[in-house]
């Protein structure tokens, strides 16, 4: 059908009428559970809310948002009387509006929906800090972001002729949520989320929430105005058309949405399903994960870079954003991804609330990576490197004081070297020179070259490389090339070992399209110097 039917409508939903399947007071509990839907959602999104970090996680770490023990249960019986609520309301809706055995089935369809929430929450989190999801978590969240808009799809196809504005709605939000759900996993996978899809949990329940707040207007019956609006013969039921223009829609949003994080990541996707990436895993003190890239052909003693991503980012970002499979395929040489916890790296100038981490030694877990990769692939012992951007950097820096028995060079961009106090003066005592080459922009807001207080204090950027080329031994005298809009200096120092920056005038707080091959050309002409 496809067209308005009038006929039966207002005797069937007219407002006020007995509901034919439900006695009074039960409906009127239906409907009562649908109403509080949308007010304990609302409860339970500023409980998380007011515990995450909004700023970064919301969108790179969804998943950290039941990390505290403290905060865990009480979201859980938020989250429990979410779901009975819906269910009951949902139940109430079959029961009201539809004299089908389809109506059965759809229940149990929106029973696994609000039963897969429960369980995601209860899953959360799956260590005692937060620190990673389990794949149970994870499958958890598929499920619900796919039940639920499945369930309204069939809500609508059952109410279509008993209550035809419920069955759009019903459509309508199904829709939402499968278009709106791929554009947050795609967003929450450019901004690095392990697990992406948690973003799109919150969404797609904000939408349910709707969908269960005017089921309960509906069968309470009440305020008439919205109750005759919602039971009027005008109204027309959703026919052929309708349903493919519903459709049509959702299809352009999913090749949108698709296209749009193929263009961003078809070449780490490709290498990851050709074999050329692998996400492997390892217990460090917790579960770590990384990404691992081997070029079609492995060079004679070849080295070994390892790539840190920045605040609240992730592996698949940074090997995305830097592109630097392509240098390590150049150079024959692997290139490893490692993923950091929580708010990312325990860097210099890291506390109690940024970066610091109980329990986790992040230093151990790259010095783990270098030498279980170096056994795996008989890479060169004195060719493994380190850069990172932002935090990463900052990490970077931290690596080459404490690491430098393995590492030969470290190339921190946009990175820092400071104490909370913001000096440069920080524990660094390395026991063989380890080549710098620092990578930075004059318009970085984020860290300031002149260094000074943003979210933590920073220190100049003239002060850490005067520290490094003590620390190195570097001769006074200095070498200066200019190459377009950056500035690159060198000091020669102890053993061959060089301290290098590259001053991009006007660059930002981003890795810029040549950097990875100038990093992996530094690293290439830097072996590791033994005192």
């Amino acid at each position: 059908m496809t067209g308005p039917t009038f006929a039966n409508q207002t005797r069937r939903g007219e407002p006020g009428a007995a509901s034919p399947a439900l006695g009074g007071s039960l409906a009127s509990v239906a409907g009562c559970a649908g109403l509080a839907v949308p007010a304990i959602w609302a409860v339970a999104v500023a409980a998380e809310i007011a515990h995450a970090d909004v700023g970064h996680s919301l969108i790179a770490r969804p998943e950290r948002f039941f990390s505290d023990a403290a905060w865990h249960w009480p979201l859980v019986l938020l989250v429990a009387m979410m779901t009975a609520a819906q269910l009951v309301a949902g139940i109430g809706l079959l029961a009201d509006a539809a004299r089908s055995p389809w109506g059965h089935r759809v229940g149990r369809i929106l029973g696994l929906a609000v039963f897969t929430r429960l369980v995601l929450a209860l899953l959360l989190p799956t260590d005692p800090h937060g620190f990673t999801v389990g794949v149970y978590a994870a499958l958890a969240a598929n499920a619900l972001i796919a039940a639920l808009p499945i369930g309204l799809v069939a809500v609508a196809v059952v109410v279509r002729e008993r209550a035809p504005a419920v069955a759009w709605l019903s459509a309508g939000v199904a829709v939402a949520m499968a278009s709106i759900s791929l554009w947050a996993m795609d967003w929450s996978a450019r901004w690095g989320a392990s697990q992406p899809q948690l973003l799109a949990v919150e969404p797609v329940e904000a939408l349910a929430a709707l969908w269960s707040g005017v089921v309960g207007v509906w069968l309470l019956r009440r305020p008439a105005a919205v109750s005759s609006i919602l039971h009027s013969a005008f109204v027309p039921v959703p026919g052929r058309k309708s349903a493919a223009a519903l459709a049509a829609v959702l299809i352009l949003g999913i090749v949108a949405a698709a296209g749009s994080f193929g263009r961003s990541f078809s070449s780490t996707i490709s290498d990851q399903l050709t074999g050329s990436t692998s996400v492997r895993s390892i217990h460090i003190d917790v579960d770590r994960t990384y990404r691992v890239h081997r070029p079609p052909q492995l060079a004679t003693n070849a080295g070994l870079v390892v790539v840190l991503h920045g605040s609240f980012g992730g592996a698949f970002k940074i090997e995305t954003d830097t592109g630097f499979d392509a240098e390590a395929d150049r150079l024959g040489w692997i290139a490893v991804y490692p993923d950091g916890v929580a708010d990312g790296w325990d860097a210099f100038g890291s506390g109690p609330t940024w970066g610091r981490h109980a329990g986790v030694d992040d230093a151990a877990f790259i010095r783990e990576l270098i030498r279980s990769l170096s056994l795996e692939f008989s890479l060169d012992p004195d060719r493994a490197y380190v850069t990172g951007h932002s935090r990463g950097g900052m990490m970077t820096y931290r690596l080459g004081c404490e690491l430098s028995d393995v590492l030969a060079a470290i190339a921190p961009v946009s990175g820092n070297m400071a104490t909370a106090s913001g000096s440069a003066d920080v524990p660094c005592t390395p026991s063989n020179p380890v080549s710098v080459l620092a990578i930075h922009g004059t318009a970085d807001g984020t860290i300031p070259i002149a260094g000074g207080k943003v979210d933590i204090i920073f220190s100049p950027m003239a002060d850490v490389i005067a520290r490094w080329r003590s620390l190195d031994g570097c001769a006074d005298a200095s070498t200066v090339a200019l190459d377009g809009s950056t500035t690159a200096t060198t000091w020669a120092c102890a053993g061959g070992s060089n301290v290098a920056t590259r001053i991009q005038q006007g660059g930002c707080h981003c890795w810029t399209g040549d950097d990875s091959r100038v990093i992996a050309d530094f690293f290439a002409a830097h072996p590791r110097v033994r005192r």
